[in-house]
């Protein structure tokens, strides 16, 4: 239970690309790379008729991802402007945040979302403690651990790039958001590459499509049975530009007396939600895909409803705790079910 929004995201790539040979009218070549960063593998497929200057294309790329990682690693010291040194300085005097990090969190300043509160951290850190001794936190810890939570603990001054901190235990936690951010980081330093004709981009989950694949057709990528491993739901489209990502009870968990307590937790009572199995998000960017997928899982289905009839650019897939399934209207006519579902 490492960090609040660190998902194993639930999409597993389905090559029904895998006849692909190429993105356009030419034969291309596809050029694959996977390392290693945010605690999971992070794979991009590019393909060109160039393949030396792919493989430059995805290094960059997977450069951009790793600064990302960096600067959003609470763990991790980053360096200067980093969210690492923030958590060390930011109770005593506004810390200056790098670029990258500020564009990050000026885009979650406008968000009123309470039950997805980056504030988080001292929460998870306690839960990650329990999980390790297979035990349970201490209520008054627990509500100790809440008392340090909520927006008002920090301030991130937008002008400046600075953030301040309420007192010495409020502490930041991107999980929910920072591996989407990377994902998308890296699709545009892929873009500025013209050899690439088109790429997916898979970060534990989390996917991205750069282009479309040959004869301009979406990709198809499959969604994780959240109580088979190896078996799927079903499968979405992904066209140029859009991402996927999921959140669900079945990676980062453990049990105590027979109780399966996982990592997402809900900001307003410091509990693993227990609302669905898993929900997967198809949106316009995978920043959104990530942040949404968090959210969406701690929020009851009528009111996930509620939220797309305003939000036409995300769609949902929905298993409940009784493992049904609900496919938002806007995939009704591309999401295909896996055979026997």
């Amino acid at each position: 239970m490492k960090s609040y929004g660190i998902k194993y995201l639930l999409i597993l790539m389905l090559l029904l690309a895998f006849s692909v040979s190429g993105c356009g009218e030419e034969a291309q070549v596809k050029v694959s790379d996977t390392r290693f960063a945010m605690d999971t593998f992070v794979k991009i497929d590019a393909y060109s008729e160039q393949p030396g200057a792919a493989r430059l294309a995805v290094d960059d790329a997977l450069q951009t991802f790793q600064q990302i990682a960096l600067l959003t690693d609470r763990f991790s010291d980053g360096g200067p402007g980093s969210l690492y040194e923030a958590n060390s300085r930011a109770a005593d005097a506004p810390v200056h945040v790098a670029p990258q990090l500020a564009k990050l969190l000026a885009w979650l300043d406008q968000r009123q979302d309470t039950q997805l509160d980056i504030t988080i951290a001292p929460v998870v850190d306690l839960w990650q403690t329990a999980r390790s001794q297979n035990t349970l936190p201490a209520p008054a810890k627990l509500q100790a651990a809440l008392s340090h939570t909520g927006k008002a603990q920090y301030h991130f001054d937008t002008a400046a790039q600075t953030l301040k901190y309420h007192d010495a235990a409020v502490k930041l936690d991107l999980g929910s958001v920072a591996k989407g951010y990377a994902v998308d980081a890296a699709a545009a330093t892929l873009k500025k590459h013209p050899d690439v004709t088109c790429a997916l981009i898979n970060a534990g989950g989390n996917i991205k499509a750069v282009g479309n694949k040959p004869g301009k057709m979406p990709w198809r990528v499959a969604v994780q049975h959240p109580r088979d491993p190896e078996a799927f739901l079903g499968t979405v489209l992904l066209t140029d530009g859009q991402a996927a990502a999921t959140s669900g009870d079945y990676q980062r968990y453990y049990e105590v007396d027979g109780v399966r307590y996982h990592h997402l937790l809900d900001a307003q009572t410091g509990q693993p939600s227990r609302l669905h199995q898993s929900v997967t998000v198809i949106a316009p960017s995978a920043l959104e895909a990530d942040y949404y997928s968090t959210l969406f899982f701690l929020l009851p289905t009528p009111e996930i409803k509620n939220r797309l009839t305003a939000a036409k650019d995300l769609a949902v897939v929905i298993v409940e705790n009784d493992g049904s399934i609900f496919v938002s209207e806007n995939l009704q006519q591309t999401w295909q079910p896996a055979k026997g579902r």
